[in-house]
């Protein structure tokens, strides 16, 4: 019933976010841990073992950075910078799929980082390297200056990114190499996980459903 409350208040834009705890709590403000807050924005569409194995890797790359336990927390916001808007359908099912994985996530309407940023204040994004490449690209920000301006503007709120490989359209792209482009002002923003890989697409296993049906 709280939880329907809040969902209510959110679509009404009468709360900026909801919060479903991993034990399935709904808050409307974002729990602060001791440890760093680790936020991993997606669409998940569904959740899947990459999903959860890159989650894994960024809480032990930033638990042998920082020298203390982190936290996770999973995003899907309703608007996203490539994909449009989610409806709210789509949000209420995807949500469900963290329950039975006993993870926590947060509905939003941030699409960008700078937006989500004001959300979650100091926090590490999660993200793979296709996700970087896409954060790095400069037309999300009217140009080069732009960009620099919301790093600028992220670490001025204590945000920072973990970064790991992912298989593209065309091939696998590693961390490093995704983060060739980052501006060597900001590059120290960027922790990378070596040595990841996971070659699960979202879009294969959405095929594979539809072809079951």
């Amino acid at each position: 019933m709280i939880m329907l409350a809040l969902l209510t208040k959110f679509l009404a834009r009468e709360a900026e976010l909801v919060v479903i705890s991993a034990k399935g709590q709904a808050l409307e403000t974002v729990p602060r841990p001791k440890g760093r807050l680790l936020v991993f924005p997606g669409s998940f569409d569904p959740l899947h073992e990459g999903h959860t194995k890159l989650a894994e890797a960024a809480l032990d790359a930033t638990k042998q950075r920082d020298a203390e336990e982190p936290s996770l927390l999973y995003e899907i916001s309703l608007k996203n910078a490539d994909k449009g808007v989610i409806d709210v359908k789509q949000a209420e099912e995807r949500l469900l799929q963290f329950k039975k994985a006993n993870a926590a996530v947060a509905l939003t309407r941030r699409a960008l980082y700078v937006e989500k940023s004001q959300l979650f204040g100091p926090c590490d994004f999660v993200m793979g390297a296709d996700t970087a490449s896409r954060v790095l690209d400069a037309k999300y920000y009217g140009g080069v200056e732009g960009l620099a301006e919301a790093l600028d503007t992220l670490r001025s709120r204590g945000c920072g990114f973990v970064v790991a490989g992912r298989l593209g359209e065309q091939s696998f792209v590693d961390a490093h190499e995704a983060l060739a482009s980052a501006p060597d002002s900001h590059r120290d923003m960027f922790l990378e996980i070596p040595d990841f890989r996971v070659d699960i697409s979202s879009t294969e296993l959405r095929e594979r459903a539809r072809s079951r049906k």
